[in-house]
């Protein structure tokens, strides 16, 4: 790791949790190669789960409900 990075990632490393968050989403979406088939599977998956929800056959679950589950799981602070 060059000395740059490192001293980026040591300051990112002071950003509250949503702030690296946000930092990290900034920097995939700059970075990711956009996949039009990829893309259009998770439009045809979010459009088909909105269907599911909307005649009752799923239940929505709040996203800090989820977020608190998954840093359960997997030990993150």
């Amino acid at each position: 790791m060059n000395t740059q990075v490192k001293e980026l990632f040591e300051q990112a490393r002071k950003l509250s949790e949503d702030e690296r968050i946000e930092l990290a989403d900034l920097l995939y979406a700059e970075t990711a190669i956009p996949y039009a088939e990829w893309e259009a599977a998770w439009v045809a998956e979010a459009e088909s789960r909105l269907e599911a929800y909307r005649r009752g056959e799923m239940q929505a679950v709040d996203a800090e409900e989820v977020h608190a589950r998954l840093r359960e799981k997997y030990g993150f602070k």
